[in-house]
């Protein structure tokens, strides 16, 4: 089943959308399995996103990841990845040969993310927003995510340092985040 993005007209506060959580967990991370989600909206062309990880004192390689695509079949698709500690970078992956792993193709320009912290009823957490910008996808599928978008797609919860994971949509047999575990994202108008 896909999961609905709402395609707005103006800008959403992050508390008003659903959240996709991770909730299929690959080998034995480290630090056990962390809640983390991920809400996101496409506003203008660009996908509008807020991490929030459940994890008061993330290791330095410690990251959450958006991978995201236009194109059916996904041979190529944008992933960002973010880290409380390292930042956030945007990349051009291709899709590995069979056996092999994906690959970056280069770096995407975007805006910096806004981190921040904080603690609710499940704990201390870290998260952070930023967007996905409309530019970065034409630059590469030649159009950006609107209404009736179907986008295939996945969130990561990993640590760069080891190979046990965290998705959103289940990956049985990927080797960590990878097109060979994308499932659906679809923008919906609000």
């Amino acid at each position: 089943m896909a999961f609905l993005l709402t395609d707005s007209a103006v800008p959403l506060p992050a508390e008003t959308l659903p959240a996709l959580k991770i909730t299929h967990f690959y080998g034995r991370p480290a630090r056990g399995p962390v809640y983390a989600y991920l809400r996101a909206y496409v506003y203008r062309g660009a996908l509008c996103w807020c991490t929030t990880v459940f994890d008061a004192a993330p290791g330095p390689t410690a990251r959450m990841g958006l991978a995201v695509s236009l194109e059916d079949g996904a041979g190529r698709y944008l992933f960002l990845s973010v880290g409380k500690a390292a930042g956030a970078r945007l990349s051009l992956y291709r899709r590995g040969a069979a056996g092999a792993p994906d690959a970056p193709v280069r770096p995407l320009a975007a805006p910096a993310p806004r981190f921040f912290s904080g603690a609710d009823e499940q704990g201390e957490y870290w998260a952070a927003e930023g967007q996905i910008p409309a530019a970065a996808f034409t630059g590469v599928f030649g159009r950006a995510p609107a209404a009736g978008c179907l986008m295939p797609g996945n969130v990561f919860l990993y640590d760069e340092a080891e190979a046990a994971f965290g998705a959103a949509f289940p990956c049985p047999g990927a080797p960590g985040p990878c097109a060979a575990a994308l499932g659906t994202f679809l923008a919906v108008p609000y």
